[in-house]
């Protein structure tokens, strides 16, 4: 499956879009330095194990979720959701998230199923009582009048409208995240009722939950959720993968961090060279690959492929965005011919991300960019989280660890600095 047209690479190279189903069996690419080999070795023990996914933002984490979950579908029934899809918000707390898991994972396993009963019958005393537990307390506290649950379809629907109204109203998140953290031990005891039903009627098989959007909130954020909350999000008794901001990672808080989870791994970006300027032929390929997957070759010159590869700096997820942008520009230019991405097209592309990598930068974050193109030192400074966090700089993961500046912003390095000295 793969785009015969630069209409059709449009809607094949969509960002925003992680692989899945048919798509993850058609384009994706085995990578050096997975972690999937490692985190299915430990998470297949009997247990609830709680495992941080640590990866720069764009650097394929969704898509090798995807992937575990397939590979380990006779162990484990995945249920997975986007924290920051669900709360929309960056700021989140940890009443956001534990709201957000409780909604999630009981909805999912109302509609997928994984109950005693079919989903047409009157619920069972057991999920009556926390049917009654969500209307009474939880809904008739955040939307007014409490509403009548008769089946497992009004239920889901119920969960449903508390994430909604959450979403869309700051006044209930606030009254509703105040109320939670009060009854934070009630609500993870009801949610840990819901994963025991779930793991019973899976067995032997097991419920693996994935959290993902965590690496994208702000970094204040992350913090108070990972190491102020620790015991609360880590109590439920499944195993769990959350991911993880990079620049936490690098931050003096991660050896605190640490020691709450059982496991951490890290998904590296894809190398493109090593700290001392050097072809990585390996990391080149796999990203070409990305692209051919998922476009015919000759919709795209070498030059212009080569060039996009350069500038997306091994984050994939801005491979995809260049090689989208650049076909959009392809076709405006081309009009009703048949077009092809030319260097021009890669250009343009690449000139856009770098009007947006750079907007968000301060001269002395410019300075210390310099720095770092100079020396490639990975260090845990505040600025140095932030600039990670911003994806100016991007983290490497030979063996030490090095780093090195956006490859779009390269050119602009000097530019921002000459008056320093």
């Amino acid at each position: 499956m793969k785009a015969i047209n630069l209409e059709q690479a449009v809607r094949f190279f969509d960002p925003r879009q992680a692989l899945s189903g048919q798509y993850l069996h058609a384009w994706f690419v085995e990578r050096m330095g997975t972690p999937r080999m490692q985190l299915a070795a430990f998470l297949k023990p009997v247990g609830a194990p709680k495992v941080l996914l640590v990866g720069h933002r764009g650097a394929g984490k969704s898509t090798e979720l995807n992937k575990l979950a397939e590979e380990m579908k006779d162990t484990f029934h995945t249920i997975g959701f986007d924290a920051l899809t669900v709360t929309g918000r960056s700021n989140m707390r940890y009443e956001d998230l534990m709201l957000a898991l409780s909604t999630q994972i009981t909805r999912r396993c109302i509609n997928e199923g994984l109950i005693d009963r079919p989903a047409s019958e009157p619920l069972h005393e057991g999920w009556q009582t926390l049917a009654d537990w969500w209307r009474e307390k939880v809904a008739g506290f955040s939307l007014g009048a409490p509403k009548d649950i008769k089946t497992m379809a009004s239920f889901s629907t119920l969960l449903g409208d508390i994430e909604v109204g959450v979403n869309q109203s700051a006044f209930t998140r606030e009254q509703l995240n105040a109320f939670v953290d009060r009854e934070m031990p009630e609500l993870v005891r009801r949610l840990n009722w819901v994963i025991d039903q779930a793991e019973r009627h899976l067995n032997p098989k097991r419920l693996l939950l994935v959290v993902e959007g965590l690496d994208k909130v702000d970094l204040e954020a992350a913090r108070h959720i990972f190491q102020d909350h620790a015991p609360t999000i880590t109590g439920l008794n499944a195993a769990m993968i959350y991911s993880f901001p990079l620049a936490l990672h690098y931050s003096e808080d991660y050896q605190n961090i640490k020691r709450s989870f059982d496991q951490h791994v890290l998904l590296p970006n894809l190398s493109l060279r090593d700290r001392h300027g050097a072809d990585d032929p390996k990391g080149r390929q796999a990203m070409e690959q990305i692209v051919l997957n998922r476009l015919n070759r000759d919709l795209i010159t070498p030059e212009a492929l080569e060039q996009l590869i350069v500038a997306c700096g091994g984050i994939v997820v801005e491979l995809i965005k260049l090689v989208r942008q650049a076909a959009l520009f392809a076709l405006v230019r081309a009009g009703q011919a048949q077009p092809t991405i030319v260097l021009d097209d890669a250009q343009d592309a690449i000139k856009g991300l770098r009007r947006e990598l750079a907007a968000n930068l301060s001269l002395a974050e410019w300075r210390l960019l310099k720095t770092r193109h100079n020396d490639r030192l990975l260090s845990n400074e505040p600025e140095i989280e932030r600039l990670l966090q911003k994806g100016a700089l991007i983290e490497y993961p030979n063996d030490p660890s090095w780093c090195d500046v956006h490859p779009v912003l390269w050119g602009l390095l000097d530019r921002y600095t000459e008056e320093e000295g």
